[in-house]
């Protein structure tokens, strides 16, 4: 009997042509107005991609909130462009965010395979099925990014998504790396670390671990560690292992704050580095995005564990029915 039950590493072999055909998925769909804000109301893997449209939208003038409630913020109202994301259609949080954002008037754009979601959205980005959630960040990531594009709040230039296929299209490179890297990972309890620009990438590694091997696995970001996490590495024992995601736009002075955390770190436990590739930020993101894909995926086959299914989560839900 295979351990991968659901054939989770064909689906991240996959995930280049799930980008691709994500990107024309939105034709035709966009905002109108003014539009001031963005919020992307979702939960898990629907949230992530929320997390990396904030990444990408972070040196524009528009604020981007990711919301992982059953209400909305306050400064929700007519102006707000509010993506309503789940991949099922039928998570409680996103739908009861999706009624308090109607209730402001708020423009709201459903991304979903199907559920109440896409009953109760007038505008939806209708995204295949049959995926674990997290599996679709490309279906849950890029029709958010059509829509911005066709409502001119943002210019996405083909040459950046090129980049980013051509570097994507090198799966088998990402497989070896993502193998040998979880081999160093064996029987350790990683923590990842980035940037705070990226460190929506460092927390998608730790939940893909989470999910895909089912273990714990931790994150946080440099300099805010600098303050505090570090300390606790006075109390560290080998059965942790960390990893740093290295970006080439890091802040300078975030580069030795992490030099000199893995001179300190190195005294305790193993100290791994990636570092993103390409030129472009879409490229960047996904390039580490796609490597902690696979580091996951081997870390559940040397815990003995099918990646795909996550039994403990839909437990709770049918607990909570």
């Amino acid at each position: 009997m295979t351990l991968d039950s659901q054939n989770m590493l064909q689906v991240i072999k996959d995930f280049p042509k799930q980008c691709r055909e994500a990107l024309g998925l939105p034709k035709g769909i966009s905002a109108s107005g003014e539009i001031n804000n963005i919020v992307i109301a979702g939960m898990g893997g629907s949230a992530m991609g929320g997390d990396l449209l904030k990444v990408y939208l972070s040196n524009t003038n528009i604020p981007v909130y990711v919301n992982r409630d059953y209400k909305v913020p306050n400064f929700v109202d007519e102006n707000s462009l509010v993506f309503a994301v789940s991949y099922s259609g039928n998570t409680e949080e996103t739908l009861s965010a999706l009624n308090a954002a109607k209730e402001k008037k708020a423009q709201i754009i459903g991304i979903t395979s199907g559920g109440k979601l896409a009953e109760e959205c007038e505008k939806v980005v209708n995204i295949p099925s049959g995926l674990q959630p997290r599996a679709a960040l490309g279906y849950l990531f890029f029709p958010m990014l059509g829509i911005l594009h066709n409502t001119n709040i943002i210019r996405v230039k083909n040459d950046e998504l090129n980049e980013m296929m051509d570097i994507l299209k090198q799966t088998d490179k990402f497989n070896e790396q993502g193998e040998e890297l979880s081999k160093k990972l064996k029987e350790k309890i990683p923590i990842i670390y980035a940037s705070e620009a990226l460190g929506a990438i460092a927390f998608r590694w730790k939940t893909q671990i989470n999910e895909n091997a089912k273990m714990p696995a931790f994150y946080n970001v440099f300099s805010e560690m600098n303050h505090n996490e570090i300390a606790g590495y006075k109390s560290m024992d080998h059965k942790f292992s960390v990893v740093m995601i290295q970006d080439k736009n890091d802040n300078d002075r975030i580069k030795k704050r992490r030099d000199i955390c893995k001179e300190i770190m190195e005294e305790y436990v193993e100290v791994e580095e990636v570092e993103t590739q390409g030129e472009s930020l879409l490229a960047r993101m996904f390039s580490a995005i796609y490597l902690g894909d696979y580091v996951s995926y081997y870390m559940a086959l040397w815990n003995r564990v099918d990646p795909s299914p996550v039994d403990i989560i839909e437990g709770m839900k049918k607990k909570l029915m």
